[in-house]
């Protein structure tokens, strides 16, 4: 079984991950794949294909009911 590693909020794509996959449409810093959000190989992050996010992610809508 693949090392999974735990974010506090969530797994995000980084530049070098969109670089080496130039044919998916990933964007650098939105959430990786639902199924890897909080728990992603470590070996992603030792590639430097994922980084935590700094803060956590809003649903659509939420910032109108946060003012």
């Amino acid at each position: 079984m693949t090392d999974q590693l735990e974010a506090k909020y969530h797994w995000e794509w980084t530049e070098k991950a969109v670089e080496e996959n130039k044919f998916q449409s990933i964007v650098a810093g939105t959430p990786v794949w639902d199924n890897y959000k909080k728990k992603a190989p470590k070996r992603w992050l030792d590639a430097g294909l994922i980084r935590q996010a700094s803060k956590p992610e809003l649903p659509v809508g939420q910032a109108v009911f946060d003012i």
